[in-house]
């Protein structure tokens, strides 16, 4: 399965159709992580026959998008998040030990606009810490396959 995740387009839609057209339309699915959904609103209108997993950020004003929610691709469950209810601007700690409790192999989230694609552990609990950036401010945005329960993460740049 292919997923390109965005993040923090804060009015930049354009960037989003540019990102998912250089993919030739070749991907399963779209995860938008927060703080412009209103752009989301009109990537979904270009692209009806896409699959979305959305989830709001501080940024983001509606009660209608969930804040987080725990995916399951191939037997990997990741957790999806803004992240500025677990403060990632100022460490991982927090979102780490949430995803743990939360039983995800990966944490996806955005809300600090700088590219980060690491693993860390909790306990002995490997957890995948994945943000793709801001597509609005840096262009950057996340290319992810998974395959027999295999998560591959990458950064691109539009």
């Amino acid at each position: 399965m292919k997923l390109l995740v965005f993040s923090d387009s804060h009015s930049a839609s354009g960037k989003i159709t540019d990102a998912i057209a250089s993919h030739s339309g070749m991907c399963d699915a779209v995860i938008f992580l927060g703080d412009g959904l209103r752009d989301i609103e009109y990537v979904k209108r270009k692209y009806p026959d896409l699959c979305f997993f959305c989830v709001s950020g501080n940024c983001d004003f509606t009660s209608e998008v969930p804040s987080e929610s725990v995916l399951d691709f191939d037997g990997i469950k990741v957790l999806v998040t803004h992240g500025h209810k677990y403060f990632v601007k100022h460490g991982y700690g927090t979102v780490l030990e949430y995803a743990a409790a939360k039983g995800a192999d990966a944490v996806f989230f955005g809300h600090t606009h700088v590219p980060l694609d690491t693993c860390e552990y909790v306990g002995e609990k490997r957890i995948q810490l994945f943000n793709p950036g801001s597509i609005g401010k840096g262009g950057t945005y996340g290319v992810v396959h998974t395959s027999g329960g295999v998560l591959v993460t990458s950064i691109a740049k539009i």
